[in-house]
């Protein structure tokens, strides 16, 4: 029957699987440049802080 169709068609749209643009290596690689930037703008800040 139609409404069959429609009922199959409405589950084959929710099967089909979220894919992340990001992966998990580029994820790490960003969270790491943003520590490195935080730490390297606190030692500027004391050093200038200091001098």
């Amino acid at each position: 029957m139609m409404s069959d169709n429609r009922r199959k068609r409405r589950k084959d749209k929710r099967k089909k699987p979220q894919k992340s643009s990001i992966k998990k290596k580029e994820k790490v690689y960003g969270i790491l440049a943003l520590v490195l930037l935080f730490i390297i703008t606190t030692i500027l800040v004391l050093i200038s802080a200091f001098f």
